[in-house]
């Protein structure tokens, strides 16, 4: 089997000479890093470093390469970037001039002059469009301070390790504002301070770019599972002081999923854990996980709303099971010195896949979904996965190792069914590691499961601080087969390179279930309230009637649809959501086509869709006289 990850031997090479790295260009006092937040509210943030450095040439990076982000840092949100000289510790009037690499973009190159013992560096950060939507990290009430975005480090070449570096960051707030990090204060009582700087421990830069800042004029923060240690909290900012009020029953949810977590891995390795939460329609919908928090940024109503915190409620669980998946172990691909190397995100498929089926896990152990929902939302995936023409040209594993370019046009749907994006190797990996499951329990005789692999691989060391252990394939081959002898090299090389249309079901099916379609949606697809055409004529339809996205082979796609269109007419009737779905429902008693009038950038045109078969919701039915495996998987621990 062709390995998955960089070998064993190459990381070692690798990192040969990295322990000197950074030593010969500045000197041994760590950068100061003030960020002034009080004009977040307007967009933009400003940051000061003073950094040490000796006299002569010397290149400082803008992070480019952030592994749990996997994709580009945003250096085109940068701005007002100037560099003056101290001497004595003393600012002077004297410029130091920048020029950028004409190559390495995220690079830039400085000399610093004779007596010159530290450089002020001084550059704002614009929080506006750093999503395709326009939405950035900060609006009238709310800021997130990802301290890569704001800063620059010193840089010697592929060897600068970021773990030398120190950092001693501090924050202005905005009055009345208060904030929640994994970093400490200098003082204990620093949230009460509100009007003036708060600093904190000197840390690494690696471990600084890991503790995001969550801070707002509405802030609250809820203890977790109070009487396990290390503690946990739940912190929150809102635009509105009622979104912050969520239900003593979700609050429990929460709890138990700490706990739950502790049963699933029989080990943390964090020294606290903070579950940063923004609620805000005016933030960007990202979400992104960290060895000692979370940042999750969702809709206003996300921890008040039943119905959304019950669509959405596995993203926290998700981004809180990356402690283990991604951050303590992580594919060694996804490991570098520094932020200018570039990741090899070929291990996606463990690091988001595996952790998407954990959440899904996580979610109905620990009450946030219940037992229905939980194999409800297994139909969808399987259903989606098995309409997904694009897998007959591009496997699972270039899903993944295409991951930064993928991502960069995932907002747009067309063809996405035929492109694929950079969230396959989450549904689609989430199903492999259900087979994976299913396997174990199979040969095992339902002695042992995925959750005895996942004690032994992310907690037979037991409770540590937050550190990394890298993998290999070969190590994840070697404890899978500790737990239950088989063939997993040639299972997952088959996997992830099999081309394909249909989905890997083993693992519904090896669970005692099968994927059926009916014409009414199962309670979470109503909940969800779509009123999906994938799986029945092949279209993703919007409200307005544009047509999102079009399966090739499907009746629409024959018929002559096609992306961007928008539908007039159905059956001489104006365009409705509900409107088509009756004429399908109609049309399953008949032989006559449904026929629809397009407007296609201007060119209207009469197509004829012929399709009789009615719609099309997934479901998941038991298969009569096997084990039910996956409510045994959703068994509380």
């Amino acid at each position: 089997m062709k390995s998955l990850f960089l070998s064993a031997v190459q990381l070692a090479t690798f990192f040969v000479g990295i322990s000197v790295g950074c030593v010969a260009a500045y000197g041994q006092e760590p950068i100061k890093l003030l960020v002034d937040l009080r004009d977040a509210p307007r967009k933009l943030l400003h940051a000061t470093e003073i950094i040490p450095v000796r006299p002569g040439a010397m290149t400082l990076a803008y992070p480019k390469w952030i592994g749990n982000e996997h994709e580009l840092g945003p250096i085109g949100q940068q701005a007002g970037l100037f560099i003056s000289a101290h001497q004595n510790g003393l600012p002077t009037a004297i410029r130091v001039w920048w020029e950028r690499d004409p190559i390495a973009l995220y690079l830039y190159h400085i000399t610093v002059p004779r007596g010159v013992t530290s450089i002020e560096v001084k550059t704002d950060f614009i929080t506006s469009a750093i999503d395709a939507a326009g939405a950035g990290s900060t609006d009238a009430n709310i800021a997130v301070l990802n301290w890569n975005t704001v800063l620059l480090y010193p840089y010697v070449g592929p060897s600068t390790k970021v773990a030398s570096i120190e950092v001693t960051p501090t924050i202005i707030l905005p009055e009345d504002w208060r904030f929640a990090t994994a970093l400490l204060p200098n003082t204990p009582s620093a949230t009460t301070v509100l009007d003036s700087p708060i600093s904190f421990h000197t840390v690494s830069l690696e471990q600084l770019v890991d503790s995001p800042l969550l801070s707002g004029r509405y802030f609250r923060e809820v203890a977790l599972a109070p009487e396990i240690t290390p503690k946990h909290y739940l912190d929150m900012v809102a635009d509105k002081p009622e979104n912050l009020e969520i239900s003593q029953t979700n609050i429990d949810q929460f709890s138990n999923l700490i706990r739950q977590s502790g049963s699933l891995f029989h080990s943390r390795h964090y020294d606290s854990f903070r579950m940063l939460v923004t609620l805000s329609d005016h933030i960007s919908g990202a979400a992104f996980d960290h060895h000692q928090s979370l940042d999750n940024r969702r809709p206003a109503n996300f921890l008040t709303n039943e119905r959304s915190l019950t669509l959405y409620g596995n993203y926290i669980a998700h981004d809180f099971a990356h402690s283990w998946n991604g951050q303590y172990r992580r594919p060694v691909g996804l490991i570098t010195p520094n932020y200018q190397v570039p990741i090899d995100t070929s291990g996606l498929w463990v690091y988001e896949g595996l952790t998407d089926y954990l959440s899904a896990v996580l979610a109905v152990r620990s009450g946030i979904w219940t037992r229905e929902q939980f194999l409800d939302q297994f139909a969808e995936i399987a259903a989606e996965f098995d309409h997904r023409p694009g897998k007959t040209w591009r496997d699972l594993q270039d899903t993944a190792t295409m991951a930064a370019i993928l991502w960069s046009v995932d907002s747009s749907p067309a063809y996405e069914s035929w492109r694929l994006g950079g969230f396959d190797f989450y549904g689609e990996g989430e199903l492999v590691w259900l087979e994976v499951d299913a396997i174990i329990r199979n040969k095992t005789g339902d002695k042992k499961s995925l959750d005895d692999f996942l004690a032994l691989f992310y907690g037979e060391r037991g409770n540590t601080g937050p550190k990394v252990v890298p993998f290999t394939s070969e190590q994840l081959v070697k404890a899978l087969n500790t737990i239950a002898p088989n063939d997993w090299a040639a299972f997952f090389a088959q996997r992830l390179h099999e081309l394909t249309p249909t989905a890997p079901l083993g693992g519904i099916t090896g669970s005692g279930y099968r994927v059926a379609y009916r014409d009414t949606p199962s309670a979470w697809t109503a909940l969800k309230g779509d009123k999906d055409f994938a799986y029945s004529i092949g279209m993703v339809i919007r409200p307005d009637g544009t047509i999102s996205d079009v399966h090739l082979g499907s009746p629409a796609q024959t018929a002559g649809f096609g992306p961007g269109m928008k539908l007039l007419t159905i059956n001489q009737q104006p365009f409705s959501i509900d409107g088509l779905q009756q004429a399908i429902g109609a049309a399953k008693n008949t032989t006559a086509p449904i026929v629809c009038t397009v407007d296609n950038t201007g060119v209207v045109t009469t197509l004829a869709l012929s399709y009789h078969s009615g719609q099309q919701y997934p479901v998941l039915e038991r298969i009569p006289g096997t084990e039910d495996r996956l409510l045994e998987i959703a068994a509380p621990r």
